[in-house]
């Protein structure tokens, strides 16, 4: 088991994936310090019961752990950084400090596979091609598993469909479930995976 600080949100970070965030509560700009600081990770949990300002909201168990990977002072006085999704983790006892911050006790789910993208799901690269803003990336070199979360980000998912590709164990299962989710919404016409 790791601690890991945890800020509950009302949106959900994938990894590889970069979330902006404006910090204006005292619990979390001491948090973000420390983690700036000390090079750690936080981790960012899905809400899905009370508002992001609540000190107990009810959450998922299931989360990603972000690093700060850029920061500026805003001209609204707030702190705007860049959270960078590491990895997936899951929650298994939570306590609140008394500052209100939630830590976690967690464990980090596997996720260190990596592999090409099979060929029923190839589709899946050209479509994050068209659709990313960078597209002068080489998306044919990212693994298969970057490559999901990536057109997850992406794509106009509402948080609850987001949160439930998250839980989903392995990004083969991860892609088919994608896959009858993108033929369900019109987004593509049936494939066969």
């Amino acid at each position: 088991m790791t601690e890991l600080a945890l800020f509950p949100l009302k949106t959900v970070l994938l990894p590889g994936n970069n979330l902006a965030l404006k910090i204006f509560e005292t619990r979390y700009t001491d948090m973000i310090a420390s983690c700036m600081r000390e090079d750690k990770e936080f981790g960012i949990v899905l809400i899905y019961n009370g508002q992001e300002t609540d000190k107990n909201s009810e959450i998922f168990s299931i989360g990603t752990s972000a690093k700060v990977t850029d920061w500026q002072n805003r001209d609204d006085g707030l702190l705007g950084i860049t959270a960078t999704g590491q990895r997936r983790f899951e929650i298994h006892s939570t306590r609140t400090l008394s500052s209100g911050l939630l830590i976690g006790d967690i464990e980090y789910m596997d996720d260190s596979i990596e592999q090409a993208v099979p060929d029923q799901f190839y589709y899946m690269s050209e479509l994050l091609r068209h659709i990313s803003p960078h597209n002068h990336e080489n998306f044919a070199e990212l693994d298969f598993n970057t490559m999901v979360y990536k057109l997850i980000y992406l794509l106009p998912l509402d948080n609850s469909l987001k949160q439930k590709l998250l839980e989903v164990p392995s990004s083969l299962d991860r892609a088919v479930v994608l896959h009858a989710e993108l033929i369900r919404l019109g987004v593509i016409q049936y494939i066969k995976p």
